[in-house]
């Protein structure tokens, strides 16, 4: 993913009209997991994962989710507004503004069959098995 550059920000990286939730943050290494489950078709699961998160702001769930790459306004507002350096790259917009986003290291998805229960496919999470 690299560096923002202008034609990169604001760029749509993830999209899937399933549901979400907020499934796992680890404290220690600072990683978060959201799954979607494999209860309706298509029968797979979808993990998101997000490592050294610096700062979110998260709902529950999102019914559909896209993750875009923050601009440097977005990354500047977001710093003054929080406290935080926030580095060009490293905000990611889930939805189309900042009522929902996540400062980490670029984001990574999986999909599977694995069910809810089932050991995320990035490791091992507390609680994921």
């Amino acid at each position: 993913m690299g560096e923002v550059t202008p034609e990169s920000a604001g760029s749509e990286i993830f999209r899937s009209d399933r549901n979400f939730k907020v499934w796992q943050y680890a404290v220690g290494h600072r990683r978060l997991l959201l799954r979607s489950s494999r209860d309706m078709p298509p029968d797979t699961r979808i993990e998101i994962y997000f490592a050294n998160v610096d700062l979110m702001l998260l709902r529950p769930g999102y019914d559909g989710l896209v993750i875009r790459r923050a601009d440097v306004g977005q990354c500047e507002k977001v710093g003054l507004d929080y406290g935080v350096e926030v580095k060009p790259g490293r905000l990611f917009l889930l939805g189309a503004d900042l009522r929902s986003f996540v400062v980490s290291a670029p984001p990574q998805w999986h999909e599977d069959e694995g069910t809810m229960d089932d050991p995320s496919w990035f490791g091992p999470l507390r609680g994921t098995h």
